[in-house]
């Protein structure tokens, strides 16, 4: 078994930096931390309570972004025309459901958020630290692979609650809850209704997330040049920049993916949805609901970025390089 390495204090004895070299990194900070399974488990939960509270808190906006790609689908129980801005779409729903219909829902999207959110920014934390370099750098195409993955990995756990949560967001849904929901469409339309619409959701995730991760990482190294203390009111700010981005880049593909989760839809897939909602709708048949999904992702995306790297610093996750 190998000597356990000097603590920082007697490296810097024995060695001291130059004078020119950047400040050396609290000892909790490393290329390859030794956490091992403990801090992993930290990841998984700072993720998933991150996830939670910042999904919690825009839910609202989330169900009207669901409304509006899926009206113009029959069995959506709207009709195409029926919600037709953020703010008359809130109010209809206020009106017509009561401020509770905001959250519809919501429970399991809490359920289905946690261990996604858990997956995704614990996986993408460990995909950076293998895929680094000898001395914990990693580039651009690096930091893109590593999203992408956690993105595809994290989605293909969860997919099923993400089926179920839309059905029951739909105005006049039957079922009783996301358990009678779920055994519904098993019996109904079979086992893989659950994991309806999946190709088209790894496939939209994948660049989503693999530029959601690496900007926000980009961002922060070009902001804080790995040296000046950081700021939780700026790392908000650039939380919601590398959301948006990726969502506005990436948003056709999401439509598309909440079209083909429809039951009744008339697609024979990816393609033929894509080919279909162009002929249509236009353009702007893929873009339906972008304004409140960028409300959504702007303060979503923020607090789930920064509540995860203030919950892995409370439970005391062991820095590593790759960590902006």
């Amino acid at each position: 078994m190998a000597s356990p390495a000097p603590a920082p204090d007697q490296q810097l004895l024995q060695a001291p930096a130059p004078a020119a070299s950047p400040p050396v990194p609290p000892p909790t900070t490393a290329a390859r931390p030794r956490g091992g399974a403990w801090d992993g488990a930290k990841m998984f939960l700072a993720g998933g309570s991150a996830g939670a509270v910042a999904r919690t808190c825009t839910a609202p906006l989330d169900r009207i972004k669901l409304l509006f790609q899926v009206q113009a689908v029959p069995s959506s129980g709207a009709s195409p025309s029926s919600y037709t801005g953020v703010l008359q779409a809130a109010a209809k729903i206020y009106r017509e459901e009561g401020p509770l219909a905001f959250w519809k829902g919501n429970g399991v999207n809490v359920v289905r958020i946690f261990p996604y959110s858990a997956a995704q920014l614990a996986a993408n934390d460990q995909f950076k630290r293998l895929l680094a370099g000898g001395g914990g750098e990693l580039d651009v195409p690096r930091r893109l692979a590593s999203g992408a993955a956690a993105g595809m990995a994290a989605t293909a756990l969860t997919h099923p609650l993400d089926v179920v949560r839309l059905r029951l967001a739909l105005p006049g849904h039957a079922y009783r809850g996301a358990v009678d929901a779920a055994r519904r469409m098993v019996r109904a339309e079979g086992p893989l209704s659950l994991y309806r619409g999946l190709a088209p959701t790894l496939v939209g995730i994948a660049p989503y997330a693999a530029i959601n991760f690496a900007s926000y990482d980009l961002i922060k190294k070009r902001l804080y040049g790995g040296e000046k203390p950081q700021r939780a009111a700026a790392n908000l700010l650039v939380g919601a920049a590398s959301g948006t981005l990726a969502a506005t880049a990436c948003y056709p593909l999401d439509t598309v993916r909440r079209r083909m989760q429809m039951r009744g839809h008339a697609y024979d897939g990816q393609l033929h949805a894509l080919s279909t909602i162009w002929r249509a709708e236009g353009a702007r048949g893929f873009y339906r609901g972008w304004a409140a999904n960028t409300l959504k992702v702007v303060p979503q995306n923020a607090i789930r970025m920064v509540a995860y790297e203030y919950l892995k610093a409370l439970l005391g996750v062991q820095r590593a390089k790759t960590d902006t």
